[in-house]
């Protein structure tokens, strides 16, 4: 396992994810699914399924290449993490820069939970309570500590077992019913644990802060989830206006600082919050479960394809001891000459070919008497089936296509460990010489 491997299989899974992503917002769009619980349910769906996509989808085996091997890479099917990345000379400065950006967004992430520690500590408990938050205590069941701070500009809300709400100095100034509407917000987050998720979705931006299609599902999952409580706060208080005023309100205040706890109004959300609140899209049920049905065909289908085309491959061990099998075209023969190498060890015994075709010779290559080794890397599987074919070093002309196309016909007697039929990794050489 090198910086190759890693980074060639992080391409391959991001161009899953970003496939699986984008083909999800498109059918969600031309579905027209807007309902803020199916949407929040639908997001996190997509992104849990692109986070366990490594864990279900079968990793292909590595191919086991010489030292020095040639630049030329051609698989048994398009795609694979490797060809994807073999014009990339810097593998280990492109992993390192990765790693920066992760240890990076673990310091921001860091100095934010510090940030809000000292918000709170610096911030004045709000003693006895206004009716308004009593009343909000009272409809959302919950009853955190509140706060008064200089230092925020939206209310904060963060901490999971000690729940700590932080609320402007405006907010004093605020019109009672205001009041109830933005503390029962607040607390239905505090109900939700959604400060909880907020920390998760921050580690997952984190570890794929390189990643588009992470950024903008994180977002979509925070908008629905700020619509879903926006819905339920109108549901307790049935004031919709007062809390519209609100939403509006909070808008007017300076923005704050970039904090991992769920803010009362996120970044570019106000307009798509207050049209979700006064222009509600009913669907009915068996609309809402067959348009769901067709997305999950479709994203499954995309994920699907995604895997098959964009494979992630596993790592193998370093070879343990080199056969080789073989002998050289007799004298005035134009057959090439076929030497294979197993990467085979202790209890595990070699595979035999059973048909073992010998590649032709093209017309343009004895026509120009071109002569030269083909090298290939290639594995064969438990069932003796050459399932993949790397070239690690040409020749050109049609040899190397002939010595590939020929390779895949193939078939062994399958290599054995302790009996059993195992796959195994394979070099083979063929030798075109014209006499």
């Amino acid at each position: 396992m090198n910086a190759s491997w890693w980074l060639g299989n992080l391409v391959a899974y991001s161009i899953q994810v970003a496939l699986v992503i984008l083909v999800g917002g498109l059918v969600a769009a031309a579905l027209r699914l807007k309902q803020p619980r199916v949407m929040l349910a639908y997001w996190q769906a997509l992104l849990s399924a692109c986070l366990l996509l490594p864990v279900f989808e079968p990793w292909r085996p590595m191919f086991y290449a010489p030292a020095g091997g040639g630049a030329t890479s051609i698989s048994t099917e398009t795609g694979g993490a490797d060809s994807l990345v073999s014009a990339i000379p810097v593998h280990n400065w492109l992993l390192l820069v990765l790693l920066a950006g992760v240890g990076l967004g673990l310091l921001r992430l860091a100095v934010g939970i510090l940030r809000l520690r000292h918000y709170r500590r610096a911030a004045l408990r709000i003693a006895p309570l206004p009716r308004a938050l009593r009343d909000a205590q009272a409809l959302a069941g919950v009853e955190p500590a509140f706060y008064f701070s200089d230092r925020v500009g939206s209310p904060v809300t963060f901490g999971w077992l000690d729940t700590a709400v932080i609320l402007p100095r405006r907010f004093e100034r605020m019109d009672e019913s205001h009041q109830r509407a933005i503390a029962c917000h607040e607390l239905l987050h505090v109900a939700r644990r959604d400060w909880v998720m907020n920390l998760l979705e921050e580690l997952i931006l984190t570890l794929f802060w390189f990643h588009p299609a992470i950024w903008w599902v994180v977002r979509s999952i925070r908008l629905s989830r700020e619509q879903v409580v926006d819905c339920e706060v109108v549901a307790l208080t049935s004031a919709r206006k007062p809390y519209l005023h609100a939403l509006l309100e909070i808008a007017g205040m300076p923005r704050a600082r970039t904090l991992p706890a769920p803010l009362f109004l996120l970044e570019n959300q106000l307009a798509r919050r207050v049209a979700s609140l006064v222009k509600e899209v009913p669907m009915s049920k068996p609309r809402l479960i067959a348009s769901l049905a067709i997305a999950l065909v479709v994203v499954v289908g995309t994920g699907w394809w995604g895997v098959k085309t964009f494979w992630l491959t596993a790592p193998l061990g370093p070879p343990t001891q080199m056969v080789s099998y073989g002998a050289p075209s007799p004298p005035g023969s134009n057959a090439p000459s076929t030497f294979m190498y197993y990467t085979v060890g202790g209890d595990v015994k070699a595979p035999v070919p059973i048909y073992k075709p010998e590649p032709p010779y093209t017309p343009q290559a004895r026509k120009d008497k071109l002569q030269g080794t083909v090298v290939t890397a290639a594995m064969v599987d438990a069932s003796g089936n050459v399932i993949g074919v790397k070239l690690v070093r040409g020749v050109g002309e049609g040899l190397d296509e002939s010595a590939i196309g020929t390779l895949r016909t193939w078939k062994f007697k399958p290599a054995t460990k302790k009996g059993k039929p195992v796959p195994v990794r394979v070099i083979v050489e063929v030798s075109f010489r014209v006499f």
